[in-house]
Order: C-alpha cells, then sequence, then structure tokens
C-alpha cells in the first residue's frame, strides 16, 4: 500500500534557531513580510542570505 501524506523535501530544514526581538523589531518584520507575501522565516532566511552575499563581495 502507498504511503500517504507530504512528501520528503529535497533539502529539508533540519536546524533551529531561536532569536528575540524587540517588539518595534517584529512589527517592522511582520508588516513587510506581510506585504510581500513572505513568512517571517523566510524573511530572515534572506536577511542572512543578503548579509552573506555582502561579506563575500567585500
Amino acid at each position: 500500500m502507498a504511503r500517504t501524506g507530504r512528501p520528503k523535501a529535497d533539502k529539508p530544514f533540519d536546524h533551529k534557531v531561536t532569536v528575540k526581538f524587540k517588539e518595534e523589531e517584529y512589527q517592522i518584520m511582520v508588516e513587510y513580510a506581510e506585504t510581500h507575501n513572505l513568512s517571517i522565516s523566510q524573511l530572515i532566511r534572506m536577511g542572512v542570505e543578503l548579509q552573506m552575499k555582502q561579506q563575500t563581495n567585500q
């Protein structure tokens, strides 16, 4: 019998990181994410990726 449910991801997210933000910072992120149809996680990943790209281009 075939398995049901969500298929396995090619590159699953295996690591969890916890970060605390001030209320004002969090609200800015929420508004930006909603405006650009992103999740907070996607927004943070994009920010980290952008920072790493800028560091390698210097």
